[in-house]
């Protein structure tokens, strides 16, 4: 099948517009933009929007958080970045291309990550890890992204995680996967979210790639796992034959991750990912350390202090007083009378 899979772009020093779009008792948001690396971008997802939250005190480390496929988990990972930056992190949270303020033109948010047109859908793949890429650069260029430092990825953006652990492993000390799964042609097939490409199979849609052939997929699937003991590089693994989709899999690249530096969370009630495609990628990565909690695919919210506190805590910071932090309710202030003052 000829469709090449590639996550390679020109580095380059990275043009940007900043500016503060609200602010806490202990932490300003500014909204980073710029124009994306990736070549082939659709239209509507050409610039990279980061919510970068900063720490008013001391800087003790960075978080880059990916969020899930649509835009109704948004709000809790901004949740995330305000309070952990309050707790001293440099916190960052990137819009994945194709979804809420970068939904494709005339598209759904999130949907294209599971088109029925594989060309479409390596495309949006593609596009994710190269925009992550530039981003860990751009932090890097202002001085933002610091040793100690970890990637939190939800859902969508964990799979994306999985393969930037894989590309960029001298600059990810550790990820922490929420909610995360592989083996996308059970995915395509058996989650309840993907329906919508089901449908679309029914209409005659998915051809290339056979995605509309449920059997033939899998099998296929399975047979190219099989295959993974055999590619020592990701670059092997990218030029092989294998199934294109399965080149976006994150099963594909999990041996190339440190079992050592990941996390899993898994939601105990998680209907939308196929217990096996949970299962299979951390088994996949070598075991890595898993936490099970009562809960469902989306509904984190008890748990995000939790979460917060274990993320300093992987990171090292101990100090009461920034755990603390991440009790306080939220109180978003404006910038403008503040900024005005300093004129």
């Amino acid at each position: 099948m000829d469709l090449d899979v590639k996550f390679d772009y020109v580095k380059r020093k990275i043009d940007f517009s900043s500016g503060y779009v609200f602010k806490g008792r202990h932490y300003r948001c500014s909204i980073i933009k710029y124009k994306t690396l990736y070549e082939k971008a659709l239209k509507g997802t050409e610039n990279v929007e980061i919510y970068h939250f900063t720490p008013k005190e001391d800087t003790v480390g960075s978080i880059l958080i990916l969020h899930g496929l649509g835009s109704l988990n948004i709000p809790f990972l901004f949740w995330m970045g305000s309070h952990l930056a309050s707790a001293g992190l440099q916190a960052s949270v990137m819009i994945l291309p194709g979804n809420f303020t970068r939904t494709v033109n005339q598209s759904v948010s999130g949907k294209d990550y599971f088109s029925t047109d594989l060309d479409r859908l390596i495309t949006m793949w593609e596009h994710a890890v190269v925009d992550t890429r530039s981003t860990l650069d751009l932090l890097e260029q202002e001085g933002v992204w610091q040793e100690n430092n970890c990637v939190l990825g939800y859902c969508l953006g964990g799979m994306v995680s999985v393969i930037i652990g894989a590309l960029e492993k001298e600059r990810v000390n550790h990820t922490i996967l929420m909610t995360v799964g592989g083996h996308m042609a059970r995915i395509f097939w058996e989650s309840p979210t993907i329906a919508f490409a089901r449908r679309g199979f029914k209409r005659g849609e998915g051809k290339k790639g056979f995605l509309d052939e449920r059997e033939r997929l899998i099998h296929t699937f399975d047979k190219d796992i099989e295959q993974l003991e055999h590619f020592s590089s990701v670059s092997e693994l990218l030029a092989s034959d294998v199934h294109p989709l399965f080149k976006v899999d994150p099963l594909a690249y999990a041996k190339f991750v440190q079992a050592d530096k990941v996390t899993m969370i898994e939601a105990l009630f998680d209907r939308a990912l196929p217990k096996q495609s949970r299962k299979l990628l951390w088994k996949l990565l070598g075991k890595p350390q898993k936490y099970i909690v009562p809960v469902g695919h989306v509904t984190w919210l008890p748990f995000e202090y939790a979460l917060g506190k274990y993320v300093l805590r992987k990171l090292g910071i101990r100090e009461a007083r920034k755990r603390m932090r991440l009790l306080e309710p939220v109180k978003v202030e404006d910038t403008i009378e503040e900024e005005e003052i300093k004129k």
